[in-house]
Order: C-alpha cells, then sequence, then structure tokens
C-alpha cells in the first residue's frame, strides 16, 4: 500500500494525511504536575494507508481509534520512534481517501525543562505555588499532545482545560464558556484561525491583569502573578501603540478578537509570538516606575514590537519549513524597531539599530563556521541551532537592504501583497521575491540571493586612482584574515558619500573588481564607501583614505560623518584590525579621535572595539598601560556627563551616563570607583540607589570588592522579587575578580536559589571575566552533563551562548587543544556549530594577539 514520504528528509511526517481541526480537552495536577488529554483530530486521508503517523514525544498514548463513513476502529498497536519523535498507529483496516477522525487518549508530565508543556512557579504570600505554561517553538507541541507538529501543518484548534477553579487559565482565543464543578473549572476557547501547532498556547495560573481597547476595537490585557499587575502599564501603552500601528503599515488589521501578553517567572527566550497569546519572561514585560532602567524600558519596548510584528510575519503567513525561517525573525527584527521609533523617535532608534543587530550581524556572520540564511535543516537539534543572529539580525539588515533597494512604497506595497496572497498559508523565501518583483518590476532574486542562499559577507578593499576614479575589489571577509577557497561573490550595492556631497552616489559590483567614477576626486578631501551602512558588506580603505576618515570623525554630522557612518567605519577598522588587515594600534588613533563624541550608540562601538583588545591583553605586562588609555579616551565624556542625572536629559543621555562611567570605572578610575562604592553604601543603608545607576555601582562594587560586598549583593538578591533587579545582582555577582569569589559565582548557578532561566547570566558573566574565564571553563567541563541536562533542548540555545562565551574568550594553543579535546569525547547533538565557532575564535584571538602584541606594547609605551 503506497505511503507518501519526503524522502529529502526522513525526520518530516509523510505526507499522506493532513489535519484540518484539532478539538483538544486538557485537565491538569498541580500536585503531581501531571496532566492528561483527549483530542479528536479532523483529518483528510490523501492516500488509503493503514497507518498514521503524527508527532508524540514524552507522552503515553493510551488508546487511540479512526472513524470513516459512520464505521470506526480501534488501533491494533502502538509504537514510538525517538529518534523522529513520532508515533505510529497501526490499524486492521485500511482507511480510505477523505475526510476522517483521529481520537487519542493520552496523559504527560508538567516538566522543568520551559520546553513543551512545563511548570512555573511563583510566591502568593510567602508561599511557593505553581501554575503551568508552554512553549512549543520550534519542535515541542509533541510534548503537549499528539499532533502533526510541522509549520505547513496548519489546522483550527479548539482547546478547553479543566484546572483547579482558583486558577485563570488562557490560550490563543477568547473563552467561551465556564463551568465550575466541586473545586475544578473548566474553560473552553474560541475556535483559532488556520494556524501552525508551534503558534498554539496555554498558560494556567493565579493572575491579574490591566486592559484596555486599542483604537481598532482590539481588547490588550497584560497579565501577572499576583501583586505585579501595575508593572504591566508601559507595555500595555506600547501595545495600544504597535498593534494598530502594524496593521496599518502592512494593510492588514490585527484580526483576532484579542491580544494577551502574560509576563512568565520562568521562560527559557525572552518571549514568544504565539498568535494572540504572547508569553514574555518577566523583564521583558514588566516595568516598576521606580526601579525600573530607561535600558530595560528601551528593552520591553523592542521585545513587544518584535513580538507583535510576528502576528503578520510568522503567524498570519509562516515560513513552509524552518529552513526559512528567516521569513519569521528577519522581518520580526526589522519591523520591530520601526513602531520604536514610531512612538519613541527621541530614542534614536535607527542608530542604535547599526550598532546592535547590523553590526551583530556582521561579527556572527565573518567566522568560517557561520551559515547561509537560507539553511537546510531536518531535525530539531538542527532546526534550534538556526534560532541565531544570522536569521535574526542578518535577516533584518536584508530587510533593511530590500527597503533601501525598492524604496519604502515598493517595499510596502510587495509586502501587502505578500501578506495577503499567502495569508492562513505558508510561504518560501522565493515566494517573497516573486511577490516584490511582481509589485516593484524591479529584479529581486539575482541581487538578494548572494546575501540570502550564500554564507559571509564581502570586504571591498578600495583605493583612490589619480585618474578621478576609485577602484573597488571584493573578496569574503574572515576574522581571521585568512582567504576563502570558495571565491563567493555579491552583487554589492557600493554607495559613497564624500566632503564635497553627502548624496549619496551608486552603483553595483557585480563582479569581483570595479571602479566608481568620480568627476571631482582629486579635490576630495575624504570618502566614505557604504553610506547609512545601506550595504551588508566592510570596507577595507587604502591607509592615505583611512586616515582623511580619521582626521574627521570627530566632527559633527554637519561637517562630517553622522553617528550611522561613525560606528559603520569604526566597527570596520576593529574588524579589520582583528583580522590582521591593518594593525591594532592604528584603532588607539581612531578611539583618540573620538574623545569629544556626544552620541551613545557612537561610543557604544567605541567601547565594544576597547573592550575586545582590554580582554584580548589581560595578563599582558603591558595591560596596565591600556588601562590607562582606556581612562583617557572615556575621561572627557565621563566628566562632561556626571554621575548626577538633571531634569533635561533625554533617554540616550542617560545610556550615555551608564556606558562611559561603567567603562571609565572598569579601566581602574578610582574616583568613579570611589563615588561607585560610597552610593552602594548609601543605598545598603536604604537610602535609595537611581535605578540607571544600579548596574554600574554594582558592577564596580564587585570587580574592585571582597566577601564583604558578594555578600551584600546576595542579601539583596535574596530580597528582591523585581527580576530586572535579580537579573542585574546576578551580573554583579558574576564580575569578582577573586577566584574564589567567582567560583562562589558559579557555584550559586546551579542551586535553587536561581531559576534556570537565569543562571546563563552568572556562567556567561563570569566567562566574559577574563580574570575568571579559565575557572568558567574548568566548571564547564567537571558539570557538563548537569549542564546539558539543565539548559540543552529548550530550543533557544542557553548552553551554546555559554559555550560561546567562555570558550570563544579562550586564547591559548593549550586552550584550543585542550577544548577540542573535550568536545570530541563529550559529543552533544546540537551544538556542533557553536563549539566549531568556539574553537574557531580561540585560533583567532591567538593570532591577532601573536601578531600585533609587539605593536600594541610598543604604541602605548610611547604614549
Amino acid at each position: 500500500m503506497k505511503k507518501t514520504i519526503n524522502n529529502s528528509n526522513p525526520y518530516r511526517l509523510p505526507e499522506n494525511i493532513a489535519p484540518a481541526v484539532y478539538n483538544i480537552s486538557l485537565r491538569l495536577n498541580l500536585k503531581d504536575f501531571t496532566f492528561s488529554g483527549e483530542e479528536t483530530i479532523n483529518i483528510q486521508v490523501i492516500e488509503k494507508t493503514r497507518e498514521i503517523i503524527l508527532h508524540s514525544l514524552d507522552l503515553e498514548i493510551e488508546n487511540a481509534s479512526v472513524s470513516q463513513n459512520g464505521e470506526g476502529q480501534v488501533v491494533s498497536k502502538i509504537s514510538f520512534n525517538k529518534k523522529f519523535e513520532t508515533a505510529v498507529l497501526k490499524f486492521k483496516k485500511a482507511i480510505d481517501p477523505g475526510d476522517a477522525s483521529l481520537v487519542l487518549k493520552f496523559k504527560g508530565a508538567l516538566n522543568d525543562k520551559m520546553h513543551g508543556f512545563y511548570r512555573t512557579s511563583y510566591e502568593i504570600k510567602g508561599k511557593k505555588t505553581w501554575g503551568a505554561s508552554t512553549q512549543f517553538e520550534a519542535t515541542d507541541a509533541r510534548r503537549a499532545f499528539p499532533c502533526f507538529d510541522e509549520p505547513s501543518q496548519k489546522a483550527e484548534f479548539i482547546i478547553d482545560i479543566t484546572v483547579p477553579k482558583e486558577y485563570t487559565a488562557l490560550s490563543n482565543m477568547p473563552a467561551l464558556k465556564e463551568s465550575v464543578k466541586g473545586g475544578l473549572k473548566k474553560v473552553v476557547f474560541q475556535k483559532t484561525p488556520v494556524m501552525s501547532t508551534y503558534l498554539l498556547a496555554f498558560v494556567v495560573a493565579h493572575l491579574e491583569s490591566i486592559a484596555a481597547v486599542d483604537k481598532n476595537g482590539v481588547l490588550i490585557k497584560v497579565w501577572t502573578t499576583p501583586g505585579k499587575k501595575e508593572q504591566g502599564g508601559f507595555a500595555l501603552d506600547v501595545a495600544l501603540h504597535a498593534l494598530p500601528y502594524f496593521g496599518e503599515w502592512f494593510g492588514i488589521p490585527y484580526n483576532l478578537p484579542k491580544l494577551d501578553m502574560v509576563a512568565l517567572p520562568d521562560f527559557a527566550a525572552g518571549a514568544m509570538e504565539n498568535w494572540g497569546l504572547v508569553t514574555f519572561r518577566e523583564t521583558a514585560l514588566l516595568i516598576d516606575p521606580k526601579n525600573s532602567s530607561v535600558a530595560a524600558k528601551q528593552r520591553v519596548a523592542e521585545v513587544i514590537d518584535h513580538e507583535l510584528a510576528h502576528q503578520w510575519f510568522g503567524n498570519l503567513v509562516t515560513m513552509n519549513w524552518w529552513s526559512d525561517l528567516w521569513l519569521n525573525e528577519g522581518f520580526a527584527s526589522y519591523m520591530g524597531p520601526k513602531a520604536v521609533d514610531h512612538q519613541f523617535p527621541e530614542w534614536d532608534v535607527w542608530t542604535q539599530y547599526i550598532a546592535d543587530e547590523f553590526i551583530s550581524a556582521l561579527h556572527d556572520d565573518g567566522v568560517r563556521n557561520t551559515h547561509a540564511i537560507e539553511i537546510p535543516v531536518k531535525n530539531p537539534y538542527e532546526i534550534r541551532e538556526v534560532f541565531d543572529a544570522i536569521s535574526y539580525s542578518k535577516g533584518s539588515v536584508v530587510c533593511r537592504m530590500l527597503e533601501h533597494y525598492l524604496g519604502e512604497d515598493a517595499f510596502r506595497g510587495g509586502l501587502n501583497l505578500y501578506l495577503n496572497r499567502y495569508r492562513y498559508g505558508n510561504a518560501k523565501t522565493t515566494d517573497l521575491w516573486a511577490t516584490l518583483e511582481e509589485y516593484s518590476g524591479k529584479s529581486v532574486r539575482e541581487i538578494m540571493a548572494s546575501y540570502t542562499c550564500q554564507p559571509g559577507y564581502p570586504v571591498l578593499t578600495v583605493h583612490r586612482k589619480n585618474n578621478g576614479k576609485i577602484s573597488v575589489q571584493q573578496k569574503r571577509f574572515f576574522f581571521d584574515g585568512k582567504s576563502s577557497a570558495d571565491n563567493l561573490l555579491w552583487k554589492v550595492p557600493v554607495g559613497l558619500i564624500s566632503s564635497t556631497s553627502h548624496i549619496p552616489v551608486f552603483t553595483y559590483l557585480k563582479k569581483k573588481n570595479g571602479e566608481i567614477k568620480i568627476d571631482s576626486a582629486a579635490k576630495l578631501s575624504w570618502v566614505k564607501i557604504n553610506p547609512g551602512q545601506s550595504g551588508f558588506y566592510r570596507t577595507h580603505y587604502s591607509v592615505e583614505m583611512w586616515r582623511d576618515i580619521v582626521k574627521i570623525i570627530g566632527k559633527t554630522s554637519k561637517d562630517g560623518l553622522s553617528g550611522v557612518d561613525k560606528i559603520g567605519f569604526i566597527d570596520d577598522s576593529i574588524a579589520l584590525a582583528r583580522a590582521g588587515h591593518i594593525k591594532t594600534p592604528l584603532l588607539f588613533e581612531l578611539f583618540e579621535m573620538c574623545r569629544n563624541e556626544t552620541d551613545f550608540s557612537v561610543w557604544a562601538a567605541i567601547a565594544g572595539g576597547m573592550s575586545a583588545i582590554d580582554d584580548l591583553i589581560s595578563g599582558e605586562k603591558f595591560h596596565l598601560s591600556f588601562k590607562e588609555f582606556g581612562m583617557f579616551v572615556f575621561r572627557e565624556i565621563a566628566s562632561i556627563i556626571g554621575w548626577e542625572e538633571a531634569r533635561e536629559d533625554g533617554h540616550l543621555r542617560i545610556l550615555l551616563r551608564s556606558l562611559a562611567l561603567r567603562h571609565i570605572g572598569g579601566y581602574g578610575h578610582e574616583e568613579t570607583i570611589h563615588e561607585a562604592k560610597k552610593r552602594f553604601l548609601k543605598f545598603t543603608e536604604q537610602k535609595g540607589l537611581n535605578p540607571d545607576l544600579r548596574q554600574i555601582v554594582y558592577g564596580l562594587v564587585a570587580e574592585n570588592g571582597s566577601e564583604e560586598e558578594f555578600e551584600k549583593l546576595l542579601a539583596l538578591y535574596r530580597a528582591t522579587d523585581l527580576h530586572e533587579e535579580k537579573a542585574r545582582l546576578l551580573r554583579a555577582l558574576s564580575s569578582f575578580r577573586k577566584k574564589e569569589l567567582a567560583q562562589r559565582a558559579l557555584d550559586f548557578s546551579i542551586s535553587n536559589e536561581v531559576r534556570l532561566q537565569d543562571a546563563p547570566i552568572l556562567l556567561s558573566g563570569v566567562g566574559f571575566n577574563p580574570l575568571a574565564r579559565e575557572l568558567a571553563w574548568e566548571f564547564l567541563k567537571s558539570n557538563w552533563k548537569l549542564l546539558i541536562k539543565r539548559h540543552h533542548g529548550g530550543g533557544f540555545g542557553s548552553i551554546t551562548r555559554c559555550l560561546e562565551v567562555i570558550v570563544g574568550g579562550l586564547r591559548t594553543s593549550d586552550h584550543f587543544k585542550d577544548a577540542k579535546k573535550f568536545f570530541e569525547v563529550n559529543k552533544v547533538p546540537g551544538i556542533d556549530r557553536a563549539v566549531k565557532k568556539s574553537l574557531e575564535r580561540i585560533c583567532s584571538n591567538h593570532e591577532w594577539l601573536k601578531r600585533d602584541r609587539k605593536h600594541i606594547e610598543e604604541w602605548l609605551k610611547n604614549k
């Protein structure tokens, strides 16, 4: 009997069955952390078959039956394939093509791993209490109910949940009816639109909410555990703006009757875009007016707008398979800032975007063990690995390039056509290209394929010629500075501005070599390639052209470069030094020229480069001289901005204060350290501390502290119930320079006092600390099995992030040999790319220091 199977990927389900409607009833037992369920799936049988294969993981299927045309039959055999995470239901009689109903009874456990259907804890009047929530992306709906758990297997869902009557139960749609019997409450929800399994969600907990209706009549609620609902006010304001904004921008209104946003005490990622029921970590949704920083406020706005953009990109139109994940995450990462900028124009979001998303994409894509945006993935482990900066940040940058190329009107109109054409369905990258080409009349696929179908990006080497032209040559950029054997080429939008014109001139470089004609080339005092950082590439200038830009880097945008162009130039220079294309001391000349800068995002780029060098040479005999240079670079801006917040200080100045004081203090500035200690002492005496200064104060006190300060910070951690404050204190606890205290922080990370979601803050924090990194590496090795059990397999890569920070920060050949040997012996599926990237970075660190050690020492000696 024929059975259609996806032969290219054995992890995909056969294509002979398609779900139409799930009717799922769930009953929770929060005392023994179990649940039971019954479901009826209306299916369409495409080809005659005696077996039905669907996904099921960590579930016990007690019985199953199928009915068709009024006749039913009980399953004859149920078997499970752990590798493919499936259940195979065999029947004695063949099931004919057409409609049928599959009925299953099952049960499972509410796990403690923050994926699938899991338990979460919180306190009510000092008593630990339990609730439950779901996290199904990417492949974990199968842990909650047997299902066809692939994004293209869309269906409608009718859910009912039975819980203790004092609990609130939420799902994607509004409650249709509730009934109470004894101590239990049954909540039946309205039918969902056609949607993918990974977007289904349930939350069961003691909850309270604040609510408002947006201008289109959509009811929006922010839900929290008891006592925290007032902290949802800012989030509610953001959602009230973003939901109508996206509806107008896309030309398609939000099409569910409600939007719930829930702050969960335990949550693996930042947030999850479940359709109509968006779930968040508390730090990504809640703002305490008295104790939250402006940085936390911005973070909340960014996360909310990212998730709400998903209600269109991802939910209404879903990628066909995880190989096109960027269609979800890249677009949400680009559209989110649009909404934030529209609501908070004073935050200068697009300059921050370059310092954050754009640079993040360049950094992650500059290693050999990167991957293309469009990448074949087969199994759950491979799928989890692509939830990274390539899918998010590089995907976002590609969207930005598209809009620059097409123009906003054509980009917006093309997306409207795309969303309407594939609404409630699935699409591939080629579908998007075709739709944009159809609407705009421009070639899209030919230009963009080089950025989505191949890994990496080019570096353009440019020289001024005497004939009024600029020569341009492209090759793939690697942080190790070596050449590529693949000879990849990109279609590069090469733009330039100059001292005589800030109006960009563009040409396309389609071959390895090219030229740009400039009529007045001989009279130009400087030329900047890639104005506005509109292209995804780096620029390697001749020494003369580089120095011409350095001369004007400290000027205002009116007389020199914009903040965006400064960031691009600074980060390119840092990357080129790391790769060996320029000498590292040239960066010191650049940083010196930036001392009068006042733009927060530009300073963020400077600080990032300085920190990379500081980390690289930690332990070298000339390290103290570099710290003195660091104080010199930050002294003026720190002095100007000071500790005291003025009434007229705006959002960006407050962020700049935090950055400047943290870095000058980190380089050893005694007055700054003393002031931090003084303010910390007052805070411990209940005299208050500005939330925008707490991370600075805590961090500097820890870096220069002893066991006494460790105990005080630990006491503050234990006393607060604000997750934002707990995270600040964990970062501080990981910053102590004394090894015995760093070890305490590591041990604390696996204690019962630290939530599973927060342990990576401590692990990565100690890993970032160059004086304790080797200690973190030994801890990682000694506790490898425990850490894998606790943090691996949840879908958001917390263990891989820790690994890349800790291992990727090592820098000797002995470290490389040790790490390589360890991971050869301790193989774990789903971390291969992270291991390779980390080993590659060890080599890159080693070569950078080996190559430039003497040059750095000599420059600092002569300073």
